[in-house]
């Protein structure tokens, strides 16, 4: 169905507006999450305090391991709403957002209005894209650039051969798809242009048809793609002569072959058999239907390959196969890699959402059709023998209702499952000291039992009902699952503001600071990517309304609109913490266990805070490292964060706050 205004019914708009809240809910309710979100968020901001967007700078100095895209939307949004959290993931949240869009869109060219509505409401709960949407990472953007790409760039497959470029449909979706792609290469550089092509060049291979690549106007795209990210890259080269080397090299073969420098974080990498488990649990719950899923979309997708397919078989079997390569390409590349990250699969998640809301659509469609065209001939069999109907007709009929009893037995086991499902969540109630004796410390609460109990009577009733409803063939039978996940992931949302002093800095920054004084010199004792000490400039800076010290100091860097503070970190705190190596001279912000010694030692109060992300079972590394000599009882604790002041410090501390 070709979109209008007139299409775009009150329901469309209400379920649409529904998907934004829940894209959105709670996101600046909670501190910045480390290393990722610290270091995003201060880019952004460092951005606007600096007016320099063309080198993104974290700490004071050149941080050049991603394209601009994200910290562009960051600063942008920072500019309008202040430096605050809401501010830092509205960029990932409407991104994650207008994916739903976009994945409501296809379906509805797909498989109608219904379909569409489904795979809105399906994406907006899935679990994967609802946590990545709450935290400050790429791939939720990058998921809705590739998703989009893959979508114009089908429109542009099923458009009649006789159009051109100079005709505005045509234009529009050739300009989409490229621009798409582009933007692709400026969130996370060359693999953003290579699964898009990946799926056009293997369409043309399967069809035997390479006027697809004609229909796609590759060469001229390519030449749009350049034209976008060049001035770019060129410009940041000038910056920083040598960071083309560094970015391609360091940043996309080393990575794959997992000899990036510094490495990926331990916490974050995982087995090629956990990749397959952790994309399940992103796809959850749909991922139940999997194997029906892949059935249904290998049937319709070859109905576009027979003889007599329609021209709209012919385009709709296309763009499956384009959503199956873009559901199948983030797994199966990465699963060789020892380099594969958790969430590295991410992409994958809209394009199979949108495969599994037409199979759920088309279940019941089946089932309903099948029903109507059986009443007439069971009710009069003497019409068969009038030769009524056609032996076409009969055999069509024969083969939905042998469909439709193989899609029994399939809804059969689902509601077994999701029955099954419902007991399990329920059991919670009774076994959920077991659970909670398995969370940290800090999060072993009244609450946090509280929350459990209502999570597990959501999903217990809202499974139990789905079930239930699957066996009554109801078409609606998910929207209780749906009710449920929504009241799952505001229970989700206060999880993540108790979970914060865990994994976010603020508490412990923002405590600390009100009690010492803008002269006070923060150290950090280094984490890998050094996104930890981001997430700490962004606390110190975020309500600053005093000017820096007369005499420029250790710690404050110069900016456009202001000067602004930063944090010293250790450049010999172990190898779990070596800081990265970007082109230029090396950052102001690194000093030597001597030299720390050196201030520790001084009049001037200093803070030193400990890396809350030590690698796991390595005996060589304990809490103690760095500490310089001297030190006492820390100041403060939070999770395994803890903060040391000098005797300067102590003494401002002592004054301020006691």
């Amino acid at each position: 169905m070709r979109f209008t205004i007139k299409n775009l019914y009150w329901i469309d708009v209400s379920i649409l507006l529904l998907a934004l809240i829940v894209t959105l809910l709670g996101i600046g309710s909670y501190g910045l999450y480390e290393p990722h979100e610290g270091h995003f968020a201060m880019v952004g901001q460092e951005m606007l305090l600096r007016d320099d967007w063309i080198t993104p700078h974290l700490n004071g100095s050149p941080y050049l391991n991603k394209p601009p895209l994200l910290y562009w939307l960051i600063a942008t949004t920072s500019s309008i709403f202040g430096y605050t959290e809401f501010a830092a993931r509205l960029p990932i949240g409407l991104m994650g957002w207008l994916g739903i869009v976009v994945a409501w869109k296809w379906t509805r060219e797909l498989w109608g209005i219904n379909t569409s509505r489904v795979a809105a409401l399906m994406l907006s709960v899935t679990l994967g894209w609802f946590i990545f949407t709450h935290q400050i990472l790429l791939d939720v953007l990058l998921s809705t650039l590739l998703l989009s790409s893959n979508y114009f760039l089908w429109r542009c497959v099923a458009m009649p051969s006789d159009l051109s470029l100079d005709q505005p449909r045509s234009w529009l979706n050739w300009l989409g798809a490229y621009l798409s792609l582009a933007l692709c290469v400026l969130t996370k550089g060359i693999i953003g242009v290579v699964f898009p092509l990946i799926g056009c060049f293997a369409l043309a291979i399967v069809r035997q048809d390479w006027k697809i690549i004609k229909r796609i106007k590759l060469y001229q795209g390519l030449l749009l793609v350049l034209a976008v990210i060049l001035p770019w890259f060129i410009a940041v080269e000038q910056a920083n002569p040598g960071f083309l080397h560094y970015f391609i090299v360091n940043e996309h073969f080393d990575r794959l072959l997992d000899r990036r420098f510094p490495p990926d974080y331990e916490v974050s990498k995982i087995s090629a058999i956990g990749y397959l488990g952790i994309t399940a649990c992103w796809c959850f719950p749909w991922i139940l239907f999997l194997p029906s899923v892949i059935k249904s979309t290998f049937q319709e997708w070859q109905r576009g390959f027979q003889d007599n397919a329609s021209i709209v078989e012919h385009q709709n079997s296309d763009g499956l196969f384009l959503l199956a390569i873009g559901a199948i390409l983030p797994v199966i590349l990465f699963l060789p890699l020892s380099s594969r990250l958790i969430y590295y699969s991410i992409p994958a998640i809209p394009h199979y959402i949108i495969l599994c809301a037409g199979w759920w659509d088309k279940k019941y469609s089946l089932q309903s059709e099948t029903i109507e065209q059986s009443s007439p001939i069971i009710d009069r069999p003497s019409s068969i023998n009038n030769h009524d109907f056609s032996v076409g007709t009969i055999c069509k009929f024969s083969l939905q209702v042998a469909e439709c009893q193989t899609e029994t037995k399939t809804v059969n086991i689902y509601s077994a499952i999701a029955i099954a499902l419902g007991i399990c969540f329920a059991s919670l109630i009774r076994f959920h000291p077991l659970l909670v004796n398995l969370l940290p410390p800090i999060l072993n609460t009244p609450e946090i039992i509280r929350l459990i109990i209502i999570v597990a009577i959501a999903l217990g009733l809202a499974w139990l009902v789905t079930g239930m409803g699957m066996l009554r063939r109801s078409s609606l039978a998910w929207i209780p699952l749906f009710l449920a996940l929504t009241i799952t992931y505001l229970a989700t949302i206060r999880g993540f503001v108790l979970y914060q002093d865990i994994r976010s800095s603020k508490t412990l920054v923002q405590q600390a600071d009100s009690c010492l004084s803008i002269d006070t010199l923060w150290i950090f004792e280094g984490s890998r990517e050094i996104g930890a000490a981001g997430a700490i400039d962004y606390y110190l800076n975020q309500n600053l309304k005093v000017s820096s010290p007369q005499h420029p100091t250790p710690g404050w860097t110069t900016g456009k609109e202001r000067d602004y503070r930063t944090v010293m970190i250790l450049s010999d705190g172990g190898k779990n913490r070596i800081p990265p190596q970007f082109p230029g001279s090396s950052p102001e912000y690194l000093i030597t266990q001597s030299e720390l010694q050196q201030y520790w030692n001084s009049d001037r109060p200093v803070v030193f805070l400990t890396d809350f992300l030590r690698q796991k079972d390595d005996n060589s590394d304990p809490l103690t490292r760095n500490l310089p000599r001297g030190v006492t009882e820390p100041y403060l604790i939070r999770g395994q964060r803890k903060l040391y002041l000098n005797d300067a410090a102590k003494k401002l501390a002592s004054q301020k706050c006691n």
